[in-house]
């Protein structure tokens, strides 16, 4: 069956004015070298809620995800331009607080408004427009932690001669380019890590629980090991952990319940949760990431590993 469009389908395109954000992660393919895996999809699943949260916030779309690139639509060039400039500002706090890469995420966007075609029953980004090349132009040309706007953008925003820089004509754009950049400005430190963390183990196999209470002994840790997810609901209300540390091969998917249940519960959601299995493809670390645990172990165990990502979380949730 074609696919082409037909002249009904013409016939039912509308033009409409917005303004795209194009966002890329500078050398995304260098930050990726020689990392762990689980590190690599924690955090580019954190830098797509970053960039989701802060366009839904400003009265935007994302409109395509492909790879670390992210297209969003505004259908005012002020909350776009607003949407860029918290980005950029957030960059500092991700890579204290998300980035679990050795190097620093550094965003290149570009903001372009302009009228695009579109049909009545697809997304705008089926069809091809100038306007999305253009911002996807205007971001391959911005310097890293930027944002290059075009003169049909910038004409839409008050004040904007004390916003952003101008920068001058690109001939092969044939648009005038003016410049946003990121303030990173510091972040203070209000909390501190506790003294004795308390970690609740919630695992089905004895000898797992040994080898964790091994990794753990002789450090500023307090333990308790639990059987089931049933089990542990004492210990959590009553004992209040700092880390969840869960199988995910508990007895009849029961692990996957437990993570959905912790993060559904007002009082638990925001705990970190280190999940483990003994499954060996990459599928139970991304879907554990996407219900919202904060670290992955494989099994069997390697103390060293087991030991850094305990640290890590930590350091994120309470430093």
């Amino acid at each position: 069956m074609s696919t082409d469009p037909t002249l009904s389908d013409l016939l039912k395109l509308s033009a409409r004015t917005s303004t795209f954000v194009s966002i890329d992660v500078v050398g995304s393919t260098t930050l990726k070298q020689g990392e762990v895996e689980q590190d690599i999809v924690y955090t580019f699943l954190a830098y797509h809620k970053q960039v989701t949260d802060s366009a839904y916030t400003h009265h935007g779309e994302v409109i395509h995800i492909s790879g670390d690139g992210v297209m969003c639509r505004f259908q005012k060039a002020l909350d776009a331009a607003a949407m860029a400039e918290t980005l950029l500002n957030s960059l500092t706090a991700f890579n204290k607080k998300q980035n679990r890469l050795r190097g620093e995420f550094r965003l290149r966007l570009g903001v372009h408004t302009g009228e695009v075609l579109e049909h009545e029953a697809q997304s705008a980004g089926r069809w091809i427009s100038k306007t999305l090349d253009i911002a996807a132009k205007l971001q391959q040309a911005a310097e890293a932690n930027h944002a290059y706007l075009s003169e049909a953008t910038v004409a839409q925003i008050p004040d904007s001669e004390k916003r952003f820089r101008r920068i001058g004509w690109n001939a092969a754009l044939q648009v005038n380019m003016y410049s946003l950049g990121s303030h990173l400005a510091s972040v203070k430190t209000t909390r501190q890590l506790p003294h004795a963390a308390r970690i609740l183990i919630v695992d089905a196999e004895p000898e797992d629980q040994l080898v964790l209470r091994k990794a753990f002994f002789g450090r500023p840790y307090e333990l308790f090991g639990v059987f089931s997810q049933n089990q542990a609901t004492i210990p959590l209300t009553a004992w209040k952990p700092h880390v969840i540390f869960t199988s995910l091969d508990l007895p009849w998917e029961t692990g996957w319940e437990f993570l959905r249940s912790l993060r559904a519960d007002p009082e638990l959601s925001a705990t970190p949760v280190i999940a483990s299995s003994r499954q060996t493809t990459s599928d139970p670390i991304q879907r554990s990431f996407r219900l919202g645990a904060n670290g992955y172990l494989r099994k069997p165990f390697d103390l060293t590993q087991t030991l850094k990502r305990v640290d890590m979380v930590l350091r994120e949730f309470y430093l």
